[in-house]
């Protein structure tokens, strides 16, 4: 007897995997991205595990597959151990068979059975040719809802694929344009990200596109210090600096945002989700992960003492970065575009490097990020969509830069301040906190957003400056 026949459906499927590896090298006249291809093996197999799942929950024929493997099973026991069947048994299949079969086949058999006594047919002969039938009729009408499946959802997965491909094409211009391996942008799960939020990137890399020239007049300048302490002859000198503590356990300003589950500290945008029921979910979820936004408070204690120190020497090469970005309301408009762009292209390029980049936003008060590879595309496009307001207060922003110049991870950064400078001069205080960084090897570097340098004070600072001008481009002040 003919066993259940799926062949159709396998070639089916088959067909499904070689158009979609079609479609995917057919895009590229040189593909020689191996994560990339192994990415569309994944694709297909998950939609391969998918359809199977599919197809085993939402067959129509699986109850009538059993009755008939029961009925088949029965007629072999009847068979090995000599026992005729009954008419009762065969009408029984032929009802079962009827939900597949055409009413005239089945009358076929049930006249069959009527006259089997009188012309002396046997009755295991009679139910044989009748599964047989049965089997015939339902790999038929099985092979025909499964190869229908496959080409309902083979649609879909080779739209995704083409979807797929074409986010593939974006992120290698923006990786061109960035200066990056696509696999990069790959690794910081930008294909991961909601369609306007790849069209958000894609807008600002447009935008660093059309200024490429003064943006990496920038960004090349930046992060060249790296620390050789490990080398056989390191430069060792002594030095006498002033410094500023932050004071974690004080609570009396906002610094930062992090991560946690201190409902004290939650930010009113997260509490917000407890206003509807679908939402409180998430924010359920959030705090059981950790995942809820809270505001970092502390405060800066100011220390005058004095402490001899030793530090290895440097060599040029690449290094970390610390950015200051001004988001004050005075930088609303294209001041933020150039800002902003400058900022995406230097944590782009730092991420893609494997160096560090630390992010410090000034207003009235300081708001800092820690891009990884984990979480930096997200915080990125947060950054990205903010909008500016408030005073500025870029004492806070270099206070909390020289801290964090004094931790481990970032001593040999450099400093990149980002702003219009409508300011007042800076204080002595931190003048000289800055200038002992410079000693020490850091660089602080400004760009100035507009047509006007910064004041005489802010010279003493910052190792180089620069003005960009949205008209007249970028020029470097002496």
């Amino acid at each position: 007897m003919k066993q259940f026949d799926n062949n159709s459906y396998r070639n089916e499927i088959k067909k499904t995997e070689s158009m979609a590896r079609g479609v995917f090298y057919g895009s590229f006249e040189n593909i020689n991205e191996k994560r990339l291809e192994e990415e569309l093996e994944v694709k297909i197999t998950k939609w391969k595990k998918d359809l199977n799942t599919f197809t085993n929950e939402n067959n129509p024929y699986d109850e009538n597959k059993t009755e008939l493997e029961i009925s088949l099973k029965k007629l072999k026991v009847l068979k090995n151990k000599n026992i005729k069947t009954t008419k009762e048994d065969i009408i029984n299949d032929l009802n079962s068979f009827s939900i597949l079969s055409d009413d005239s086949s089945v009358e076929f058999w049930k006249d069959k059975l009527h006259n089997s006594d009188s012309l002396n047919i046997n009755l295991n002969i009679i139910k044989n040719n009748i599964l047989s039938s049965w089997q015939k009729t339902y790999n038929k009408k099985n092979n025909e809802w499964l190869v229908s499946t496959v080409k309902e959802r083979r649609d879909k997965f080779i739209s995704d694929i083409e979807s797929w491909i074409s986010l593939i094409k974006k992120l290698r211009y923006m990786s061109n344009i960035l200066r990056i391996k696509t696999g990069v942008l790959w690794d910081f799960r930008v294909g991961e990200l909601e369609e306007n939020d790849i069209s958000l990137l894609n807008r600002w890399v447009e935008f660093i596109n059309k200024y490429k020239k003064e943006i990496e007049t920038i960004c090349d300048s930046i992060g060249k210090r790296v620390d050789i302490e490990k080398a056989l002859k390191n430069i060792e000198f002594k030095n006498t600096y002033s410094y500023t503590n932050k004071k974690i356990s004080s609570k009396e300003e906002i610094v930062g945002i992090y991560f946690a589950k201190d409902i004290e500290n939650v930010v009113p945008e997260e509490l917000s989700l407890l206003c509807d029921e679908d939402s409180e979910k998430l924010f359920k979820l959030k705090y059981i992960e950790n995942r809820l936004m809270c505001f970092d408070k502390s405060a800066y204690v100011f220390n005058e003492n004095d402490f001899d120190i030793v530090k290895a020497g440097y060599k040029e090469g690449k290094g970390d970065m610390i950015i200051c970005i001004d988001t004050s309301g005075s930088m609303k408009g294209t001041s933020e575009y150039i800002a902003k762009a400058i900022m995406f292209k230097m944590v782009m390029q730092a991420l893609s490097e494997n160096r560090n980049a630390y992010l410090i936003n000034f207003s009235t008060e300081i708001y800092t990020c820690r891009f990884t590879k984990n979480n930096g595309i997200e915080d990125l496009i947060k950054f990205l969509k903010l909008s500016y307001h408030g005073g500025s207060d870029i004492y806070k922003a270099l206070y909390e830069a020289n801290r964090v110049m004094n931790t481990s991870s970032f001593k040999n950064a450099d400093v990149l301040v980002l702003s219009d400078f409508i300011m007042e001069d800076m204080p002595d205080n931190l003048v000289k906190i800055c200038s002992n960084q410079r000693n020490n090897g850091n660089k602080f570097f400004a760009v100035s957003i507009g047509k006007f340098p910064f004041g005489y004070s802010y010279k003493k600072v910052f190792n180089r400056h620069w003005i960009f001008d949205i008209d007249s481009g970028i020029k470097e002040i002496c």
